[in-house]
């Protein structure tokens, strides 16, 4: 709360900055626009005394003409020439901003008429500019300042009467004056001079913009009120909000943190026997205190789901596993729960082969011995077991001497590093020489699978796959030579190869296109130094992506943190590839920083069928969304399952129903 309590402060006090900001704009607006506004009144004022007093002269001089009344000692005393100083004089003592009027000339008859100096330069001024109407200024006189105002005063046909020519004067006018005859109608005469007193005017200006800016300053005040009332209203409803809002996410937080650790159980754990399952088996060799590994299978278990049914077939395999528990000492052996009908015992005590086989046929003799009641029937099981303590690639070897134990319809077979090596070696050797010459050829090409998004059935990325062409033109998957690429130093290669042809491939395509890295290529720092190399001279890093195997396993995290993070920096997405498979380890989700989990095609090939794989579909995909996260269902083989995980949430799917994997060019 304390934090959004400065975030309301710090929104008060800006906007209350910028108020005060403006307000002080405001106001020195209105002071600098004193000057202007008093411009402009004693201007407007002026040209309406101009205004006035020509229509004054007009009108008497043509009351004279039309009444012809004759000029003598009184009448010339109406003449505007000789009334207008006097009425300036009146006029001047009646308003507030002491308005004085004269009409001046340079050569008058009246002396009061007589231009002064300011006057004479503005006759002057007029006469060389002809097209000028009017001349204002502001100028000082006796301490005080005055607004000038002239315009000037031509010739009319009427004052060509008294101002003609002498002889066609009145004779009045030639018995009084010796000057000023001789013009011409349209000939500068003088001027209409104004002056205005600037002092009232100055005052009631100010107090007009005193009036503004006390209103402005009194809006902004209320205006800051309102906004601060509205203000903290708005904060309480959002604390309201905020902590409804925080209730809520615990909650869901504890639903997710329940749900998340129901999905890691589902996924460590078999849910028919509650024991730990093959990726529980797999975490736990990872921890290097492990001496033998014994695999447990049930011959023609298939026949006894036919026969009894697979409930029954069900209570059989919860049987032995409460037999098996019995067999395998806590503290010394771990009991797992394989695929299917098969069964692992992990060995934590160091054991030779002669003592690994004794405690295989005491196990084979409990279980041969044992009665299983099934549906009120007597069943007895025959198993066959194979193991290894051979050290390296235990389920390997344990694996291969179980197959040898049931091809050999035998009761247990324990790996000899002799069994079948020969044969192996060899084809790693055809295998790696394959590898070799196609590197040298450049017969490693990127095939591309789309991903297609649920939503609407648009494909958003095409994921590159490594194929190996050989001579005669046939078409290898990984499957065949990358276990074998990663024990030789053509794997760097392959992974340089795939980089430049995918990036090629699509550096003018309009499509995100995905590339797998493995924990090898992300320790190979060469290798790595390459691809950002690459990609930074690829024009849309946003639209790569790379997939990491989340079932291989990760043991320097920073290392492999920071080399996705300076992937992440470019602008590049991260997959978890395989998810729900291997370690399935949601420490991985947050560690990594993934944007897509690809689940495995384990969960999904049957989905539609199988229940508790939509069950933990439907768990994945729920986590995933809450961390927003995209999810991508691998291996989706049928419309059944294509309609299936779309219902289940899923963003895109991908797999031979939407097509198989080929050239990019039979895609497009």
């Amino acid at each position: 709360m304390p934090a959004k309590k400065n975030r309301f402060l710090i929104l008060f006090s800006s906007i209350s900055l910028l108020a005060l900001l403006y307000n002080a704009v405001f106001i020195y607006d209105q002071f600098r626009r004193i000057d202007n506004i008093r411009l402009f009144v004693s201007k407007h004022q002026a040209e309406v005394l101009d205004a006035f007093l020509i229509a004054f002269r007009k009108t008497y001089q043509q009351a004279f003409l039309d009444n012809h009344i004759p000029l003598d000692e009184e009448n010339i005393k109406l003449l505007p020439v000789v009334t207008t100083p006097r009425i300036s004089e009146m006029f001047a003592e009646s308003i507030a901003n002491r308005a004085m009027v004269r009409t001046v000339s340079d050569r008058p008859r009246n002396p009061k008429n007589l231009a002064n100096e300011l006057e004479k330069r503005t006759i002057e001024y007029f006469r060389k500019h002809p097209e000028t109407k009017e001349s204002f200024s502001m100028i000082e006189r006796d301490g005080e300042e005055i607004f000038y105002y002239a315009s000037p005063l031509y010739i009319t046909k009427q004052c060509l009467t008294c101002h003609g020519e002498r002889e066609k004067a009145p004779e009045y006018i030639r018995s009084h004056y010796d000057a000023a005859y001789g013009y011409k109608e349209g000939e500068l005469r003088g001027l209409i001079s104004i002056y205005l007193s600037q002092d009232n005017l100055k005052k009631n200006i100010l107090a007009l913009v005193y009036k503004n800016i006390s209103l402005m300053l009194i809006i902004t005040i209320l205006f800051l009120a309102i906004f601060f009332l509205l203000l903290k209203k708005i904060y309480k409803k959002e604390e309201e909000y905020t902590r409804t809002l925080e209730s809520e996410v615990e909650k869901k937080t504890r639903a997710l943190e329940k749900k998340s650790k129901e999905l890691e159980y589902q996924l460590y754990h078999d849910l028919l026997t509650g024991l730990p399952n093959r990726n529980a088996l797999l975490n736990d060799m990872e921890s290097g205190d492990i001496e033998a590994l014994i695999l447990i299978n049930i011959d023609d278990f298939k026949e006894i789901n036919d026969f009894y049914g697979h409930d029954a077939g069900d209570d059989l395999i919860k049987k032995l596993a409460e037999l098996l528990a019995k067999e395998c000492p806590e503290r010394s052996c771990s009991l797992y729960r394989m695929p299917s009908d098969e069964f692992a015992m992990l060995l934590h005590e160091k054991i030779d082969k002669e003592a690994l086989e004794r405690f295989i046929r005491k196990l084979l003799k409990t279980i041969n011995g044992h009665d299983f009641v099934v549906d009120s029937n007597i069943v007895h099981l025959r198993i066959a077991v194979g193991a290894s303590n051979d050290g390296a690639d235990l389920l390997i070897t344990a694996d291969m001497a179980m197959k040898k134990a049931k091809t050999e319809r035998s009761d247990y077979i324990v790996y000899d590093a002799s069994m079948d090596m020969s044969k192996k070696y060899k084809k790693n050797i055809e295998w790696a020489e394959k590898l070799k010459s196609a590197i040298e050829d450049d017969r490693i090409v990127p095939y591309f699978q789309p991903i297609v998004s649920t939503k609407d059935g648009s494909v958003k990325i095409y994921e590159s796959l490594v194929r190996l062409i050989d001579e005669d033109g046939t078409v290898y998957t990984p499957y065949h030579f990358l276990d074998i690429a990663k024990r030789t130093r053509y794997y760097p290669e392959l992974t340089k190869r795939m980089a430049d042809k995918v990036f090629e491939t699509f550096k003018d395509q309009p499509y995100d296109v995905s590339m797998n890295i493995s924990y090898l290529d992300i320790m190979n720092k060469p290798t790595m130094h390459y691809i950002i190399e690459r990609i930074s001279q690829y024009e849309n890093a946003e639209r790569i992506h790379f997939e990491i195997l989340e079932s291989e396993g990760i043991e320097r995290y920073e290392d492999v943190y920071a080399c996705l993070k300076k992937l992440k920096s470019m602008g590049c997405h991260i997959s978890l590839d395989d998810f729900g498979s291997g370690y399935s380890n949601f420490d991985h989700i947050l560690k990594l920083e993934v944007d897509m989990l690809k689940i495995d095609g384990s969960l999904i090939k049957n989905i539609d069928e199988d229940i508790s794989s939509q069950i933990i579909v439907e768990t994945i995909v729920d986590f995933a969304d809450k961390l927003n996260i995209a999810t991508c269902a691998e291996f989706v083989s049928s419309k059944a399952i294509y309609e299936t995980v779309k219902d289940l949430g899923v963003t895109y799917v991908q797999g031979y129903y939407i097509s198989e994997p080929k050239p990019f060019c039979d895609l497009v």
